[in-house]
């Protein structure tokens, strides 16, 4: 499963150096996270899922779905399809949306 980080930065207009200098990182181990020739830690995927406004899931690659009721991100489960998903886990509301963060902007608020 491929990370989003270079995919998020390319979409926001930002260079290596843009983004390491907003996260406190170089830019040469951003690149190697970009390449996944290095593995950043949890709480570097935090600063970086911070920064553009994501769930660190989908900066790590997964399908992430919205509720439209909570806001709340969540994950389905390996080989379920959209049909098979009743409703959010955590507030029960059968009405969300498929990885609508593809369209997100860094400097866009979360969707209800």
């Amino acid at each position: 499963m491929k990370n989003r980080i270079k995919q998020l930065r390319q979409k926001n207009h930002l260079t290596l150096q843009d983004l390491g200098q907003a996260v406190g990182l170089k830019n040469n181990t951003l690149s190697q996270y970009e390449n996944e020739k290095r593995k950043p830690k949890e709480e570097t995927l935090q600063r970086l899922a911070d920064y553009f406004h994501v769930p660190v899931a989908y900066l790590k690659g997964y399908t992430v779905y919205t509720c439209t009721r909570c806001g709340s991100y969540f994950i389905p489960e390996p080989n379920v399809i959209r049909s098979d998903i009743q409703c959010c886990p955590y507030c029960m509301n059968p009405y969300f949306k498929e990885d609508n963060l593809q369209n997100r902007g860094v400097n866009d608020e979360k969707q209800d």
